[in-house]
């Protein structure tokens, strides 16, 4: 007897789904990782960075296209998770005590502005291109610092400092974009009339979702009870729900997240919420999250534009440091602390803080701040976490020395 064999097609075999793309994803990135970690200095997120560029369309282009779109929606959620931790260390009460930080964020944000955008013009680019990356600039990574103070448990004066800074600067740069865009794009496709609504659209709703997925979750957390095991459980049915309902609406998920989160830590006046350690789970998106970020990294031709990433990088870095060291001494700190603090803001937000999602309205804006603001990435995606866990280490809340 004569046995019909299923027929055998390689290229069928190995079409990605989600489960074989989880998998894969985390098998990769755990290794990665770990070879990274063997050097003390060296936080695992730059292993998981490694794999997923070698993976992406620079490398063996296995996470590219439909791929990558997949690999991105898991992404979502694990930026959601450090935005959202990231959020609850911004306690208004707390600030109201040290106002000089509130002062530090704010003047370093105007001055990373200002120097970014004049020294981007003085080196020829244009205004409009010019001042958006200038705004873009501000914004340090959350994921990254949130990565970094979870993997060395880290807690106290700098850490704190630096969690709550992280939060406001991306803060003020999603709003300051949304509303400069209108003003300094240079398109002719859309009438200013649809790129101002379109604006008021993105931020009033983006708030007002965050505030309606925080007035859903207060009843059901007050049902619930302070237990932990089924808060964690409504916190991520929130979460996601307000990640789809962000995406269905076409609103800015980070600045969402942001306005839920800081919501959730300041309105809750009675701690019916508990401040929640996603533990393992976490671990799981983070290595999702930075193989993605990784492969989503595009090359730009850095010789080109050399000058202009290496202008954006030094004056951002000058632009922190000095609001930081200004009011050091008012925010009782040590001079080391705030040489430290200046040093963990080194990483640059990620993608843009998801600004993506306005520029089929500013196509051309949007391609020619592009290039910049990769390069930017490709720097400061391998520098900044290393100069993140350096800062936390050497001020000694990390319990590693």
């Amino acid at each position: 007897m004569l046995w019909d064999l299923p027929s055998f097609d390689l290229t069928r075999l190995m079409q990605w789904n989600a489960s074989l793309l989880f998998g894969a994803l985390l098998l990769f990135g755990l290794i990665g990782g770990h070879i990274v970690s063997k050097n003390l200095w060296f936080p695992r997120l730059i292993g998981y960075l490694l794999i997923g560029f070698a993976l992406g369309k620079n490398g063996l282009n296995w996470l590219s296209g439909d791929v990558l779109t997949l690999a991105k929606s898991f992404a979502d959620v694990a930026l959601a998770l450090m935005v959202y931790q990231l959020g609850r260390y911004v306690d208004i009460g707390w600030l109201r005590h040290e106002k000089w930080l509130a002062a530090t964020v704010v003047s370093g944000a105007l001055l990373c502005f200002t120097l970014v955008w004049l020294s981007l013009e003085w080196l020829g680019i244009s205004r409009p291109a010019a001042m958006l990356t200038a705004v873009l600039a501000i914004g340090t990574a959350p994921a990254v610092i949130m990565v970094v103070i979870r993997e060395l448990n880290a807690e106290g004066h700098v850490t704190r400092r630096l969690a709550t800074i992280t939060a406001l600067n991306n803060m003020i740069t999603l709003l300051v974009a949304y509303v400069l865009l209108p003003i300094v794009a240079f398109e002719d496709t859309a009438p200013v009339q649809t790129l101002v609504a379109n604006t008021l659209y993105l931020l009033l709703g983006s708030l007002f979702l965050g505030y309606l997925t925080y007035a859903l979750m207060m009843p059901m957390a007050r049902m619930l009870g302070r237990e932990r095991s089924r808060q964690f459980v409504l916190v991520i049915a929130m979460i996601t729900l307000m990640i789809g309902a962000a995406h269905a609406l076409q609103l800015p998920v980070l600045l969402t997240m942001l306005a839920f989160a800081i919501l959730s830590k300041n309105l809750d006046v009675q701690y019916d919420v508990m401040d929640l350690e996603f533990g393992v789970a976490t671990e799981l998106f983070i290595v999702l999250l930075f193989v993605t970020i990784g492969a989503s990294i595009s090359l730009p031709d850095l010789p080109a534009i050399g000058l202009s990433v290496a202008a954006v990088i030094g004056a951002r870095l000058v632009a922190m440091s000095t609001a930081i060291f200004a009011f050091a001494r008012p925010a009782r700190m040590k001079w080391r602390q705030a040489g430290l603090l200046a040093l963990g803001t080194l990483p640059m937000a990620e993608a843009g803080l998801g600004l993506a999602q306005v520029s089929t309205l500013y196509p051309q804006t949007a391609a020619a701040v592009a290039p910049i603001i990769a390069g930017c990435l490709i720097v400061l995606e391998m520098l900044g976490p290393v100069a993140t866990q350096f800062a936390l280490v050497k001020s000694g809340e990390s319990g590693r020395e």
